[in-house]
């Protein structure tokens, strides 16, 4: 598949998600409203972003390479190699996971658990990097939704 459909496709799916956020915002308290009708409007953004670059990129690539036959083409996209469906399905699973225990466990403990088992998951970075990044982002969350918006995140065992 060409990189443009599959851009337009990413970014058709993302706007579909976003909507479906969006219409369930209408579910939350008044003062809840807010923030996540913002980021569910700049994910709606960037995606027409996204299918925007892709269309651009077609025509730019397409005025370049006129002559191109379609053994390079096939070149061109296999750069990435396949799809390891594996590790796919591993990394649904762990999210599907992070979904499941978030309630009964508790958002303080999971999230940083989550992020760690997924930056060693993927080897994104150094096991300090991932501390950091998962204490940091925790104590962002904390401080944003339950210091200065006020609202309830779930505590599990921790209550």
């Amino acid at each position: 598949m060409r990189n443009h459909i599959k851009l337009f496709i990413a970014g058709i799916l993302a706007i579909a998600f976003s909507l479906v956020f969006f219409f369930n915002s209408f579910q939350l308290p008044k003062e809840a409203v807010k923030l996540p009708r913002i980021l569910v409007g700049l994910i709606i953004l960037l995606s027409i972003g996204i299918m925007i670059e892709g269309y651009l990129r077609e025509r730019i690539d397409t005025k370049t390479t006129k002559a191109a036959d379609e053994n390079n083409e096939e070149d061109e996209e296999n750069k990435l190699g396949p799809i390891n469906y594996k590790r796919a399905i591993i990394f649904t699973i762990m999210i599907a996971a992070y979904i499941f225990l978030l309630e009964p466990v508790g958002y303080f403990i999971v999230t940083p658990v989550y992020i760690i088992s997924t930056y060693l998951f993927l080897k994104a970075t150094k096991v300090k990097n991932m501390i950091i990044i998962s204490v940091a982002f925790t104590a962002f969350v904390y401080f944003v939704f339950v210091v200065f918006l006020k609202l309830p995140i779930p505590m599990g065992i921790l209550q």
